[in-house]
């Protein structure tokens, strides 16, 4: 067994449990897909929202880290890219044009994330977000040839944003959350429906998954 299936099959098991006085039927692809990408988008999404709050919280307390503070920005910037980019899979995406029914300061702020993870994150482009200078150290002497040459670099990285830019952020997530539920609503329906009225109950018994 593969370890896709083994994940398939774990659902499977989770199902089963939750629901066990039921028959369950596993909804073809061709009706599911567009529901599970925006399901998936969403539960991205809420992950972002729980790393955001930790990283105020965390830059807010007298134990704040660094590291730890990049890491959780790299993250939030990583998962909110996957959710706007093209997958080989052909799952759905969130457009930005579903932003322009609302106030222009969440069209930039989404403008300003996919740029940092196009430029910072996905990729290494010459920006401000990440720069390195290289030295030569000498002695005082001036003398290249001196034992002491050494080269040195030293680089600067873009750090995480003030609290008052992630709880614009947090406003953004809830937004883009409302919307992905709205997709989830809509396909979730539209698969419902067509599974129905596509299949008889003799054809569904196909797609009942056993345990």
């Amino acid at each position: 067994m593969t370890e896709k299936e083994k994940a398939i099959a774990d659902i499977y098991i989770a199902a089963r449990n939750s629901y066990p006085e039921n028959l369950l039927y596993v909804m073809p692809v061709e009706l599911s897909k567009k529901l599970k990408s925006f399901m998936l988008i969403r539960e991205d999404l809420t992950f972002i929202l729980d790393i955001t709050e930790q990283l105020i919280s965390l830059k807010e307390s007298a134990d704040s880290n660094t590291t730890t503070e990049l890491a959780l920005w790299q993250s939030i910037l990583i998962t909110y890219g996957k959710c706007f980019t093209e997958n080989k899979a052909g799952f759905s995406k969130l457009e930005k044009s579903q932003l322009e029914q609302h106030d222009m300061k969440y069209q930039l702020l989404h403008e300003y994330l996919m740029e940092l993870r196009h430029s910072y994150i996905a990729h290494r482009d010459d920006t401000v977000h990440e720069q390195a200078m290289v030295f030569i150290k000498v002695s005082k002497t001036g003398y290249m040839l001196d034992g002491d040459t050494e080269d040195i670099i030293i680089a600067r990285k873009l750090a995480s944003p003030r609290v008052s830019d992630l709880k614009s952020l947090i406003e953004l997530l809830n937004l883009l959350i409302t919307e992905a539920t709205i997709k989830i609503q809509k396909n979730g329906d539209k698969a419902h429906n067509a599974f129905l009225k596509k299949y008889t109950p003799n054809k569904q018994r196909v797609f009942w998954s056993i345990i």
